[in-house]
């Protein structure tokens, strides 16, 4: 072997890092590389006992239920039974996981049990020792020292494929492992009573607005009442059936009375037209239905003249004496007649005038007995729908009045129960004081040594064989020398 004095090489970067100088280097420094191994093994272990004291872990498993008004079924295609499906269980689950871990929950642990009472001697020493090289760590008051070590060694995880919630903590002492969960598991039973539960003042409300409404009932009977006496109302329905009947009634009678006012001013009309010839000479015996007996039996005496002075203007000539006599008589049957129908035609048409007037009347009476009718009709409308709103006003009282007694007597039950701790919250498994302690974590400790002595073996090796002053290799001599080497003496060592 060669030297060359204050030279330093690192032979495995020149020769190319091959496999076989790699293993050259580690086969040469062997002994070494085992000896700092085993050593960093060894401490790695002793200090992984050192850091992690003896611990003893409680724990408590609590049931979250959920009830049917969380779940919907899906009726299936074949007529199985239908599916149940919970679609906001995860995350009904992690919100209660949130809440059991909150800090509150932590604090108001720590203030019932008490600081001493969990960590004796906080001040002066704490039992994590990664939270004690914190800066600001030393700065916390001896409570707040205790929330984050709490936390530290407080779990709450969710069993796996379940509604259970599992809680555990880690402490030196058994007994206040199992004592602080227990507490824990309390304190977060009357935090969430006063999240879900029911409160004084919401109870309240529904006092004041049972009251309010009571009084407002009363309120609308009476004003019920008194309208109904006000208006004399027994049944709005059968006055007004009557009222509509009575209103057809004189709506019919005054179409009939139209009706017959119409006849008789055409009959008194027609009477006008026919008394007068176009001449301007008075006709009558035109209406035979208003002539009297008298006035039939002249017109039948006129004919029977009139038949006589045909039969006498057969037998004689027109100056005869006896068709001078019937003729005359004739005239005077004429004059009779006329005076007769004209006493006959006067009353006619006095008798139509006052039908007429009469009929008048009659409309007047009856328009003034049908806008009376109308009247009260409207009457009964608007009393009707007084009425109707005071009904609708009285039932929506009614119906808000037992909606919030329903209200208040579930809020009493709901406290009930808040106050008996019956919530969908049950502990299946409170903590006992744990007979071992909490298995440490000594697996990942050896591998983490066992990692470190390989790192500190192979660093040494490599570290050796970097500040050696010595050529390995006669391509080590001709290529930093520049002579080549004519022979080379086998180290026995």
């Amino acid at each position: 072997m060669m030297e060359r004095g204050g030279v330093v090489e690192n032979n495995m970067i020149d020769s190319g890092g091959s496999l076989r100088d790699l293993l050259s280097i580690i086969f040469k420094h062997k002994r070494k590389m085992v000896l700092i191994f085993l050593l960093v093994f060894l401490v790695g272990i002793i200090v992984s006992f050192l850091m992690s004291p003896v611990v003893y872990e409680a724990s408590s498993k609590i049931l979250v239920k959920f009830g049917r008004e969380n779940v919907y079924t899906v009726p299936t295609a074949n007529g199985a039974s239908p599916v149940l499906i919970d679609s906001a269980r995860e995350e009904r689950m992690n919100s209660e996981i949130e809440m059991l871990s909150a800090r509150n929950v932590a604090e108001k642990v720590i203030r019932g049990l008490g600081v001493n009472n969990i960590y004796p001697g906080i001040e002066k020493n704490a039992d994590n020792k990664s939270l004690t090289l914190r800066p600001s760590f030393k700065q916390l008051s001896p409570f707040g020292k205790a929330v984050l070590i709490f936390q530290k060694n407080l779990t709450v995880e969710r069993v796996k494929k379940s509604n259970l919630i599992e809680t555990k903590f880690k402490h030196k002492d058994p007994l206040i492992a199992a004592q602080v969960v227990n507490k824990f598991i309390d304190t977060f039973l009357e935090e969430r009573i006063k999240v879900y539960g029911v409160s004084s003042g919401e109870q309240t409300v529904f006092s004041e607005q049972i009251k309010r409404l009571g009084e407002a009932i009363n309120n609308d009977k009476n004003e019920l009442e008194a309208f109904r006496k006000q208006n004399n109302i027994t049944s709005f329905q059968d006055q007004k059936s009557l009222l509509i009947k009575q209103i057809s009634d004189v709506e019919m009678e005054m179409a009939k009375t139209r009706t017959e006012f119409s006849e008789n001013r055409g009959k008194l009309q027609a009477m006008e037209e026919q008394s007068i010839s176009p001449s301007g000479e008075v006709r009558l015996g035109q209406e035979t239905d208003l002539n009297p007996l008298t006035t039939s039996a002249i017109k039948n005496k006129l004919t029977e003249l009139q038949l006589k002075e045909k039969d006498l203007l057969n037998k004689y000539t027109e100056q005869s004496g006896f068709v001078t006599d019937i003729r005359k008589e004739i005239e005077g049957a004429k004059q009779l007649l006329a005076n007769e129908e004209k006493t006959s035609h006067d009353k006619a048409v006095i008798t139509i005038n006052q039908t007429l007037k009469a009929l008048r009347n009659k409309e007047e009476s009856l328009k003034q007995f049908g806008a009376k009718y109308q009247q009260e009709l409207n009457r009964m409308n608007n009393g009707e729908m007084q009425l109707n709103e005071l009904e609708r006003r009285l039932k929506q009282h009614e119906e808000s009045y037992y909606l919030y007694v329903k209200k208040m007597e579930e809020t009493k039950i709901s406290s009930e129960l808040d106050n008996q701790k019956s919530i969908n919250i049950s502990v299946i498994q409170p903590a006992l004081p744990p007979i071992k302690p909490a298995a440490r974590k000594l697996t990942q400790y050896i591998i983490l040594s066992l990692i470190l002595g390989g790192i500190a073996s192979f660093g040494l090796a490599f570290s050796l064989e970097y500040f050696s002053h010595t050529f390995n290799k006669k391509e080590d001599v001709e290529k930093r020398l520049g002579i080549p080497v004519l022979a080379s003496i086998l180290d026995l060592k």
